[in-house]
């Protein structure tokens, strides 16, 4: 495939309230579990946290926390253990109503409004930074930096974006006979255009011998990566 092309998602320029955000929101909260995301987080929070949560959860780029919501009961049926869960977001629209989900489930969710930079930049050590669809939104240059401010906070970090190959492209085109609203079919189309292949992340994340990095194709039209501290 060529290189990455980024064109602006039309999703992230509008208010959380449009009409049209919230009805591409509700097609993403249906297209997740057929990009095999809900199984691939699942089954990946399992193998990493055997014995339960970490202590602190960080989610860049959450949106309305929507897939962490269905996620984690099924990752940690026992709760989130006083997990503090950090949901940050440039415009965070987390309902009440998943905030009282998290909270009955003994997490402990903040919502931050802010860009991922600026966060990393600020805060303290997190156990394990999560991104579902967020890395393919940047360029290189800034990606690059922004992986190694995450590398700086985080123990662990991870990763699920588009996958740039024939089928993500086949994929995002048959959206439409599923319905989507064009908001939707638009950003599927350039998400897997920016989106990733071969070893693209792990050589923007910074150069050290203390990291544990893997990198490849979950499914069809997946794209997964993650680093862990080796001490």
């Amino acid at each position: 495939m060529n290189s990455r092309r980024l064109t602006p998602e039309i999703l992230d320029s509008l208010p959380p309230s449009d009409p049209a955000a919230l009805a591409s929101r509700r097609d993403l909260q249906r297209i997740h579990p057929l990009l095999g995301q809900h199984r691939l987080w699942i089954e990946w929070l399992r193998k990493t946290y055997p014995s339960g949560p970490p202590r602190s959860l960080a989610d860049l780029g959450c949106g309305d926390a929507h897939l962490l919501a269905q996620i984690l009961p099924l990752a940690f049926p026992g709760g989130g253990n006083g997990c503090h869960l950090l949901l940050v977001d440039r415009q965070p629209c987390v309902s009440s109503a998943t905030l009282a989900q998290f909270r009955q489930a003994h997490w402990q969710p903040s919502v931050l409004s802010a860009t991922a930079f600026s966060w990393a930049q600020s805060t303290t050590a997190v156990d394990l930074v999560l991104t579902n669809l967020f890395l393919h939104h940047f360029e290189d240059a800034p990606l690059e930096k922004l992986l190694r401010e995450i590398s700086r906070i985080a123990h662990r970090f991870a990763a699920a974006e588009p996958r740039r190959n024939l089928a993500s492209t086949i994929g995002s085109r048959l959206l439409r006979l599923l319905g989507c609203h064009p908001v939707t079919l638009h950003d599927a189309r350039v998400s897997v255009a920016a989106g990733f292949r071969a070893k693209e992340l792990s050589q923007l994340w910074p150069s050290s011998t203390i990291w544990s990095l893997q990198e490849k194709q979950a499914g069809p039209f997946t794209h997964f990566f993650s680093a862990e501290r080796k001490d």
